[in-house]
């Protein structure tokens, strides 16, 4: 058996502690980056029901887009810093609805039609406390016996378009105050009182102002706007003047993982119609709504 003197076993030893010194650094300056990328911008990367709430800022680094939309969600305005951009977005949605045995069969024919959505907006950041927000829409309908309703079709119109002015870096702070001047939607809580009108192929939008506010976990919003009417034709629609909707929404998490919503909506319309007849409604309403703290979100974002 051969023997090595001691002083070369040290010597190896110590040439084997530096190779895997050398392969721990090589391994590290390789995935150091990627690691430094993943903490420092986790991505949100969602479409939301108000195009209006989503935050593509973090395709500002190009190692995180992924998606073949991702170049036109994040479009930075020349000269300018990091804050100033631009972000495209839109959909479509087709579907075809038949009835029978309409009005438990008293309907004397089989009713099949198809109905179409198109919806585009440009979002676009002037700093973090200036936006505005551009949003179309188009409802069109085919085949139905009796022709379109009023929620079917809207050749096309502004959905959105409204200017926001605040204090905060939009929602990523722990408290700011925004206020939204202009053509907008809501949608708030469940969304039983207040809605987009998801369901039908053209969505409610309102004319007038609404107040965004955040102090640490309390969120706050207050609004007075008239509902759209929306016409068949093109840029046609227009407040309608004899109905007024005001209100105020706030979200707030309580112990035992509940999150509480409270809210005061107010609504005055002119010429009220009925079962017993027509008049001059006001209604008013309180109430507050309870859920798992794991399924709340901000008012307007449901």
């Amino acid at each position: 058996m051969r023997h090595f003197p001691e002083h070369r076993r040290i010597n190896c030893s110590l040439a084997s502690a530096a190779m895997l010194a050398l392969f721990a650094c090589s391994i590290k300056a390789q995935t150091g980056s990627t690691v430094e990328v993943i903490n420092a911008a986790p991505v949100k990367r969602s479409y939301q029901v108000l195009r209006e709430k989503e935050d593509w800022s973090f395709l500002q680094n190009r190692t995180l887009r992924s998606d073949f939309w991702d170049p036109i969600k994040f479009i930075p305005i020349a000269g300018k810093g990091s804050d100033w951009y631009t972000s495209i977005g839109g959909e479509a949605r087709e579907v075809w609805e038949q009835i029978g045995n309409d009005n438990f069969g008293a309907s004397p024919f089989f009713n099949g039609y198809l109905l179409e959505r198109y919806m585009l907006h440009v979002n676009t950041y002037y700093g973090p406390h200036f936006r505005t927000f551009v949003q179309l829409k188009s409802g069109l309908e085919s085949g139905r016996v009796g022709g379109p309703r009023p929620i079917d079709e809207k050749r096309l119109d502004l959905l959105a378009a409204f200017l926001e002015v605040g204090t905060g870096d939009r929602d990523r702070t722990a408290s700011f105050l925004r206020l939204v001047i202009g053509r907008q939607e809501l949608n708030y809580g469940s969304g039983r009182l207040v809605s987009v009108r998801e369901g039908p192929t053209v969505r409610q939008s309102f004319d007038g102002f609404r107040l965004r506010s955040k102090v640490g976990d309390w969120n706050l919003d207050g609004w007075a706007v008239r509902p759209d009417l929306d016409k068949p034709g093109f840029f046609n629609n227009a407040p309608n003047h004899a109905t007024e909707f005001w209100g105020i929404y706030s979200t707030h998490s309580l112990p035992e993982d509940i999150a509480a919503d409270s809210y005061y909506l107010g609504l005055d319309r002119k010429f009220g119609t009925f079962n017993r007849g027509s008049g001059h409604e006001v209604r008013q309403s309180v109430g507050v709504r309870l859920s798992p703290a794991g399924r709340r979100r901000d008012p307007g974002t449901e």
